[in-house]
């Protein structure tokens, strides 16, 4: 019998998971693109999403698809408060970039804190069997189906957002906002209507990535947020900063790039991973798609 390559195998499966990767970080470039502030409680929001559907399924016996859908109410309406709570006056202070890297930091600082106080420094996971579960045969390799239902329904988000940005109004007017706000609000685009609901939706994904995040990113405990901003920041990064669509491209790389280090240097994939972004900081500082990082 042939032994199966674990070449292709590993690409397919930096795919599958790259897709996640690019929705999980998502809610990031959508924050950054219409306030020009980068939320580095993104991570936390996420960890937030992931605890709820623990505590939906322990308590309350809900599957995680269904948590996975009443995340995205619950964290818009959470982005809508903490908008009203910081951006308004970030962005009327002399310096709202370096204010908002303050003010969003003791954001995250004082959610990992509580979480700390309400949670415990206790781990915990999610059954597969709470979303789906069985395997299937990849390039030769058994490989939990798992895998399938979270491409799935980060493929679903990610097109809905496309679908959002590109067909309608409100979608029109925040890429507008995104590319030259200047120019939008002459047009007679409400750039604070616009920034308040897309900021939101940028949590309420957020929220949604951290329901199913469990199966990808691992155990669920409070301090597990500083690693998802570093990772989400640097798949927007390989992308470009500012084009929330570009973050599927950044995903992808990300997810290919890293399960290959994984299978052939694992001990060193995440330091490579990093110094992969440095390299990629110096030579186009962009992202990848740089160039056109306005044309969301």
């Amino acid at each position: 019998m042939a032994v199966p390559s674990l070449l292709p195998y590993t690409i397919a499966i930096g795919l599958l998971l790259g897709i996640y990767y690019a929705f999980m970080a998502l809610g990031l470039n959508l924050v950054f693109g219409v306030v020009r502030m980068i939320n580095l409680s993104h991570g936390d929001i996420v960890m937030l999403g992931s605890y709820m559907a623990y505590y939906f399924l322990i308590y309350y016996s809900i599957k995680v698809g269904l948590s996975f859908v009443i995340a995205f109410p619950i964290f818009f309406l959470l982005g809508i408060l903490i908008y009203f709570a910081f951006v308004p006056k970030l962005e009327s202070s002399n310096d709202p970039e370096m204010n908002s890297f303050t003010a969003f930091f003791g954001l995250s600082l004082a959610i990992e804190a509580i979480s700390f106080l309400i949670f415990g420094n206790y781990y915990h996971a999610l059954p597969n069997s709470a979303l789906l579960g069985g395997s299937f045969t990849l390039f030769g390799f058994r490989t939990p189906k798992i895998y399938l239902a979270i491409s799935a329904l980060s493929v679903i988000i990610l097109a809905i957002t496309y679908l959002y940005l590109n067909k309608t109004m409100l979608g029109k007017a925040t890429k507008a906002l995104m590319q030259n706000k200047e120019q939008a609000i002459s047009f007679g685009i409400n750039p604070r209507w616009v920034t308040l609901i897309t900021f939101a939706y940028g949590f309420g994904v957020a929220g949604m990535a951290g329901a199913i995040g469990p199966y990808i990113l691992g155990t669920i405990y409070p301090s597990m947020g500083d690693f998802i901003t570093i990772l989400a920041f640097t798949i927007v990064i390989i992308g470009a900063l500012g084009n929330p669509l570009s973050t599927i491209i950044g995903g992808l790389v990300f997810g290919v790039f890293y399960e290959l280090l994984q299978v052939y240097i694992s001990g060193l994939s995440l330091a490579i991973t990093f110094f992969a972004l440095l390299a990629i900081v110096v030579i186009r500082p962009g992202g990848i798609l740089g160039g056109v990082q306005r044309e969301v």
